[in-house]
């Protein structure tokens, strides 16, 4: 393994943290680096911090950071995991039917009650996941190609649900529209504290399974020679990354491009195999979530959704890496 490699991934965890300063230091009121790193210090310690800049930091700003972070990551291995199994570049969290599963159930929500919209995305969304699995399987196993068909399909039909709800029953539109363009507002510890649980514990689940996912890549045929059983690992993967990503977007929305992009800048710097990718393209999805987020909160117009910076940071990124690829 090349010694970058390493140092890349380091790199990364140390850029977080940078991120995370940056952006608890960016809003309506400025504050600077050094007096978050004072205030964070004399909180802790309990030696009399300045409870303002306190309560902005750590019941306002810090909760939506940490979300972003989460979220990120989240989208960024399941991005990954997609991609792998799909053996698909253009794959994305949301392929299987996550994100119009969501939709329906978060208009449901706003057409009856607002305190529904995350339970009842959770659980349309995991109904359109099932579905979709459901419809692929053949002889045990998953198949891919019908499962993408059958996500496509799903896709439409509860995208066409929710469009129809929308259309002749919700006046709120702009929280829809907010939340069809993915937004963080709102951001609790209570939040941050269950989508991290979730988040250790299916992540390590996917980590586990790194080095039979570099073998998928070569063929099924081979993997399966390999003693690879290719059937249970797509399963479980696919699964616990649809799973992760229904929780995902059933917290903050549908949020284009942090799941395809991610991958993609991972393996033009550490390269395929599953043993950085895992820890990199998690990290990259963080980073530009987190970066996004703080733009979208920081525009002269007020908050805009974050989903709109990033498929403004997304779409050209991507563009420029396909044309790189076309090149090679």
């Amino acid at each position: 393994m090349k010694p970058t490699n390493y140092l890349f991934t380091i790199f990364l965890v140390f850029l977080t943290i940078i991120n995370i300063l940056v952006s608890l230091s960016i809003g309506p009121v400025h504050i600077s680096i050094t007096d978050i790193v004072r205030n964070i210090y004399l909180y802790f310690f309990g030696k009399d911090p300045n409870w303002t800049v306190s309560t902005i930091l750590f019941y306002i700003r810090l909760p939506r950071i940490i979300l972003a972070v989460i979220i990120g990551t989240i989208l960024g291995v399941s991005g990954l995991v997609t991609q792998t199994i799909f053996k698909n570049p253009l794959g994305d969290p949301y392929l299987t039917g996550v994100s119009s599963g969501a939709a329906v159930g978060a208009a449901i929500g706003f057409l009856t009650s607002p305190f529904l919209v995350p339970v009842l995305a959770f659980i349309f969304a995991m109904i359109a996941v099932s579905i979709s699995f459901i419809i692929s399987r053949s002889n045990g196993e998953v198949n891919t190609e019908m499962l993408i068909l059958a996500g496509v399909s799903v896709s439409f039909l509860f995208s066409a649900v929710a469009s129809y709800i929308i259309y002749l029953k919700i006046t709120n539109l702009r929280g829809v529209i907010f939340w069809l363009l993915g937004g963080l507002y709102g951001a609790t510890w209570t939040e941050d504290y269950w989508l991290f649980i979730a988040l250790i514990v299916i992540l390590p689940v996917i980590v586990y399974f790194r080095k039979e996912l570099d073998i998928i890549l070569i063929g099924d045929d081979q993997a399966k020679s390999l003693g690879v059983n290719t059937g249970r690992i797509k399963t479980v993967t696919l699964l616990v990354s649809s799973l992760i990503t229904s929780l995902a977007v059933s917290a903050v929305g549908i949020i284009g491009f942090i799941g395809l992009v991610s991958p993609h800048i991972g393996r033009k710097i550490v390269g395929e195999s599953h043993r950085f990718l895992i820890f990199v393209a998690p990290l990259i999805g963080a980073n530009i979530l987190l970066a996004s987020d703080t733009i979208a909160r920081s525009t002269p117009q007020g908050e805009i959704p974050v989903g709109i910076i990033t498929s403004f940071v997304g779409a050209p990124v991507l563009i420029y890496l396909l044309y790189r690829r076309r090149k090679l």
